[in-house]
């Protein structure tokens, strides 16, 4: 799971080197929309697509969060580097107990540490000494990851919808289905430029092996993502994606983006701090059991 999100961040940053956002988004969503009907036909899971009651109008939402999330990293990977990116996203961790303070889960003191801890790394990785003076690439890095929060939330609302508990492929589907609809639409007044224009720069080159990669490491997102939350319990999950930041600087840096002895710093305590936020939160839900 680490390997294939890890990967999705460095192949998008290869295509987006060539490519524009909304072309790489329908690309994307498109080529995992007809993979996926192509495994739910060889599994025979397609007639699943149809039992919708009581969870559609929340599908829809997921794909528009999903839009949200894909668009503002997108812009994140165009204006600002694969490896801060990488950093930057994990403030899901924090973004999620902000929520979860909201929807009356109040964080302990733990929390409210880590999340200053997580506050003052995402200032060191932005290069900033200041949290007020991000980057512009790195305002939608976190934007990216307020929006991965939320849908978490939704997403397990319908995993654990007591009317109709819809499979992992269900969603999956409908996630990319909407993404790729709300792309779409977002684009519809130069929708066929965008497109013709994105063809145009096929070719055997590092741009395009981004983009067909990058797909592939989508769908395999879902498969591993979704599967990993339901062998595992979520606080391992998430701490196991502690390691995809430093699987992507590792990796980036033999591509020659730099990166900053500060910015490692910064890493180092992001990654502390989620840690923290995340066993705080295992903690917390193994004493309410």
């Amino acid at each position: 799971m680490v390997i294939v999100w890890g990967s999705y961040y460095i192949t998008n940053k290869f295509a987006l080197t060539t490519y524009s956002v909304v072309f790489t988004g329908i690309f994307i969503r498109t080529f995992v929309l007809f993979l996926m009907l192509f495994v739910g036909f060889l599994s025979k899971k397609n007639h699943e697509l149809l039992r919708l009651k009581n969870v559609f109008l929340r599908l829809v939402l997921i794909g528009l969060l999903g839009f949200a999330l894909d668009i503002t990293a997108f812009l994140g990977f165009k204006y600002s580097s694969a490896s801060k990116g990488a950093v930057l996203l994990r403030t899901d961790v924090l973004f999620s107990t902000v929520i979860s303070a909201f929807l009356g889960q109040m964080p302990g003191f733990a929390d409210i540490l880590s999340m200053v801890l997580m506050l003052f790394g995402v200032a060191l990785v932005s290069g900033s000494g200041n949290i007020f003076k991000l980057a512009y690439g790195d305002i939608f890095f976190l934007l990216s990851a307020f929006f991965i929060s939320l849908n978490a939330f939704v997403i397990r609302s319908v995993q654990e919808d007591k009317t109709n508990p819809v499979s992992d492929f269900v969603i999956a589907f409908y996630n990319n289905f909407f993404t790729l609809f709300f792309f779409s639409a977002y684009s519809m007044s130069n929708l066929t430029h965008e497109i013709v224009s994105g063809f145009s720069n096929f070719g055997l080159n590092v741009s395009t092996t981004g983009l067909v990669m990058a797909s592939i490491f989508q769908y395999l997102i879902y498969v591993v993502y979704y599967r990993n939350l339901r062998i595992f319990p979520v606080w391992l999950v998430r701490t196991s994606l502690l390691f995809m930041p430093v699987y992507v600087l590792i990796v980036m840096s033999l591509f020659g983006e730099m990166v900053t002895v500060k910015q490692v710093i910064g890493v180092i305590i992001v990654l502390f701090g989620a840690f923290i936020l995340t066993i705080s939160n295992y903690f917390k839900k193994s004493k309410r059991s």
